[in-house]
């Protein structure tokens, strides 16, 4: 089971506990908070790119490829209307590297979106999430 506790500091702040980790939330002034912290719905986005890069990872040394860098940039379309919610969700991974083979990355990729990265399968029962692979600055999944 996971678990976590929040608990109010005043106006719009929260203490997140998460183990042994603290995420402090807050609000922008404008709605009421300090913006002494991140909001809510992008740690959605954090939870869907960190999960799937510690897949990238685990897979990238399981397979023996050894990347000099790799990112992961998340955006979302968002709706309008109240409550806003997610309407798609892309993944951009970036991988820098010499002499690395294009299909061992979007093997990575797809391992981890397909089969491993359960925050990316429970998010798209919401909303559809995309990816793109680069590798050294040239996108190779098309």
């Amino acid at each position: 089971m996971e678990h976590v506790t929040l608990n109010w500091k005043g106006g719009m702040q929260f203490d997140a506990q998460v183990g042994e980790h603290t995420i402090v939330l807050d609000a922008p002034e404008e709605l009421g908070g300090m913006n002494l912290g991140v909001r809510p719905k992008p740690l959605l986005l954090v939870a869907l790119a960190g999960c799937t890069g510690m897949d990238v990872a685990s897979l990238a040394r399981k397979m023996r490829v050894e990347f000099d860098k790799i990112e992961i940039e998340a955006d979302a379309e968002q709706s309008d209307e109240v409550p806003s919610v997610y309407t798609s969700m892309t993944l951009k991974y970036r991988f820098e590297g010499k002499d690395i083979d294009p299909s061992k990355p979007l093997k990575i990729v797809g391992l981890s979106q397909e089969r491993y990265c359960g925050v990316a399968n429970m998010l798209r029962q919401a909303a559809p999430v995309a990816f793109e692979v680069y590798l050294n600055g040239v996108r190779i999944d098309r």
